[in-house]
């Protein structure tokens, strides 16, 4: 009789992860501590519209609705274009809020300019980014080539 239980236990198991992988790949995180992986969540607005994306290669969800990322790549869009992309190795997202720190490197980039620096602060839902410290600034083909004679 043990080894039947056994087996029932081990195939509800199963189905709970592959549940909650489902549920991570369509976008939708398990309320339940767990591990996904290789996943991405969309944010719609009322109309249907991305307003953004984040993915990770793995993440801790938290039962204190926070997330533990690594390999972050969040991106922000604009009329159905990307606007700003924010990669990082890890980061704390908090799911309620719709935030995430970190004290990690991070890279900020959109078509006109490279934000890199260490520790940030991103508010998805105003899409406002807070880099901490070390901020470098790069604006391509904006700075004058030295010509040699």
């Amino acid at each position: 009789m043990r080894p039947f239980n056994l087996r029932i236990t081990a195939a509800f198991a199963a189905l709970l992860f592959l549940a909650s992988a489902f549920a991570a790949n369509e976008g939708h995180v398990p309320s339940t501590p767990g591990v996904l992986t290789r996943f991405t969540i969309p944010e719609r607005n009322r109309d249907g519209k991305l307003i953004w994306q984040l993915s990770g290669e793995k993440a801790m969800v938290r039962p204190d609705h926070r997330m533990e990322i690594e390999r972050l790549v969040a991106s922000t869009f604009k009329n159905a274009n990307v606007d700003w992309t924010l990669e990082t190795p890890n980061c704390i997202m908090n799911r309620e809020t719709r935030e995430a720190v970190s004290e990690s490197d991070v890279k900020i980039t959109n078509r006109e300019i490279v934000i890199t620096g260490v520790g940030f602060h991103w508010i998805a839902n105003e899409t406002r980014f807070v880099v901490r410290s070390r901020v470098e600034v790069l604006i391509p083909g904006s700075l004058v080539e030295e010509q040699t004679p």
